[in-house]
């Protein structure tokens, strides 16, 4: 008898799965084989986050929410492929008014829930509007170009924006674009049950811990999809476990940091796939903060740091990062790569130059629980070189942007994403809920320009370049690396690509 094998068929949050039942020709891809589908299978999915609510709107972090599970559940209007364009999912086309003020979409027509009711243009308004009106962590804020949405006919949402912008299709592309059956945000609680028109729902629900999903229809639309009977998302906060878990067999597939490869690579039974993301790390400034309000301190932070040491020492096989935008997506500038190369001493004159000859004490400085073990200590010893002085303190990977966003603390080390696009991804990342600090007028100018959606898209790539470059060189934050992430999984699993939706963009880290 053949083994079995399970056969990825999603995007790189892993959606779905299934079990193949005969060992067929190798994936060039993944290195994993190819057969007939045993839908009986049982997907394990590890991570090192979870979510403490399964509503999408008042996700804490769009990331973590959106791989833990609520893909599997909820479909989304968009979805942005491995090359980063948008594309539709319950979209079916879509186009803007000559100004660029409005988005009509097009929604397909066979889509349902389980109730047996349509997904029609009333239940993608009422999302829309809870959406964007109900007080949350981060979905109001990446909806607050719309000022209204209408359902024009029974299938066809025309949605109204207060100024020109390109960026809603990449933004519903996220928890925001997740659609609810009505009637579980008007008599229910979200929070802790779902409904949504996905294949999947919940078997059972630990918030922080556990997420048990079953496939209990065969009307999805999407007959591609929905493979595995069952998926198990499973949290696994400490590296080590987590790391144990996979060679156990314990987790069918996880993301590693590219440090703790080297625990698991190369044992029976398991296969490694890198992939590129546009995830990476990043030391996020808090501009308000003195003295790192002085451009010339900024910058000296940017000058103390080793990247390409900590690239080869902690993330083997990634790239070093210099700027807002990695390589391969508008916005990239190649004047821009080492910028600000690693010169300790140019570090301290910059800080002289400021008023600090004898350096800087920073105080407490927030450290993302979930980055790579070792990397803060590695920061703190390069920056002491060149006189900047701080004391780590490690806060919860979910709470450290809102503690950040407080004003508590001036750096924020840890992991940034570009986002489902360069613009899309600024929103969070510059201003409100994540930093302190706010935009400028001349950050708000450029900002505009890149996603006026009444400019042709070679105007607003442009803008996105000086955007990027405007970012850069008055140095908002210090970029580190972008990772490349391995996945490791069970040689059963098959059909995984580097080639998956987000791949480029905003694959989710573990």
């Amino acid at each position: 008898m053949f083994g079995s094998r399970w056969a990825v068929t999603t995007v790189a949050c892993v959606a779905v799965a299934a079990l193949i039942s005969s060992c067929g020709s190798s994936d060039s891809s993944v290195g994993a084989g190819q057969g007939a589908i045993d839908t009986n299978a049982t997907l394990s999915v590890g991570w090192t986050q979870a979510v403490t609510t399964l509503d999408p709107h008042m996700a804490t972090a769009e990331l973590a929410s959106f791989r833990f599970g609520l893909n599997n559940i909820y479909d989304r209007l968009f979805t942005v492929d491995h090359e980063g364009n948008a594309q539709g999912m319950l979209v079916t086309d879509w186009g803007y008014s000559d100004d660029g003020t409005q988005l009509v979409l097009t929604l397909r027509e066979d889509a349902s829930f389980r109730d047996g009711s349509p997904l029609d243009a009333e239940v993608v308004k009422a999302n829309l509007d809870r959406a964007r009106t109900l007080e949350s962590p981060v979905v109001k804020r990446s909806l607050t170009a719309i000022s209204d949405v209408t359902a024009t006919a029974p299938y066809e949402v025309t949605i109204t924006m207060a100024t020109a912008t390109d960026q809603l299709p990449y933004q519903l592309a996220s928890v925001a674009g997740l659609i609810m059956n009505p009637p579980l945000f008007t008599n229910g609680d979200p929070a802790d049950t779902a409904d949504g028109s996905g294949a999947y729902s919940v078997e059972s629900w630990a918030p922080g811990e556990k997420l048990v999903l079953i496939r209990d229809r065969d009307d999805y639309w999407d007959t591609e999809a929905a493979k595995p009977a069952r998926i198990e998302h499973t949290g696994i906060p400490d590296f080590q476990a987590f790391t144990n878990a996979v060679a156990g067999g314990q987790i069918d597939i996880g993301q590693f940091q590219p440090g703790n490869i080297a625990a698991v690579e190369g044992r029976d039974g398991l296969v490694t796939v890198p992939v590129d993301h546009g995830v990476g790390m990043e030391i996020a400034i808090n501009r308000d903060a003195k003295p790192l309000d002085d451009v010339r301190v900024r910058q000296a932070l940017n000058h103390a740091l080793d990247r390409a040491a900590i690239t080869e020492a902690l993330y083997p096989g990634s790239r070093v990062r210099w700027q807002f935008i990695p390589e391969g997506l508008p916005g990239f500038d190649e004047s821009l790569e080492e910028i600000f190369p690693y010169d300790p001493e140019k570090a301290k004159a910059l800080l002289a130059e400021a008023g600090h000859p004898n350096g800087i004490d920073l105080g407490e400085v927030a450290v993302n629980s979930a980055s790579t073990p070792g990397v803060a200590d590695v920061i703190q010893e390069q920056f002491s070189e060149a006189g900047i002085r701080f004391q780590p303190r490690v806060l919860d990977g979910i709470e450290v942007y809102s503690q950040f966003a407080s004003g508590q603390y001036p750096l924020m080390i840890g992991f940034t994403s570009c986002g489902l696009s360069f613009a899309s991804g600024l929103t969070s990342r510059t201003g409100a809920p994540q930093n302190p600090a706010g935009t400028t007028p001349e950050y708000d100018a450029l900002y505009a320009e890149a996603t006026d959606s009444g400019r042709t898209e070679e105007e607003r790539a442009a803008s996105r370049i000086e955007l990027n470059k405007y970012l850069t060189e008055d140095a908002w934050g210090v970029p580190i690396v972008w990772v490349t992430y391995p996945w490791v999984m069970s040689d059963k699993v098959g059909n995984f690509s580097d080639e998956m939706d987000y791949a480029t963009t905003w694959v989710p880290t573990t």
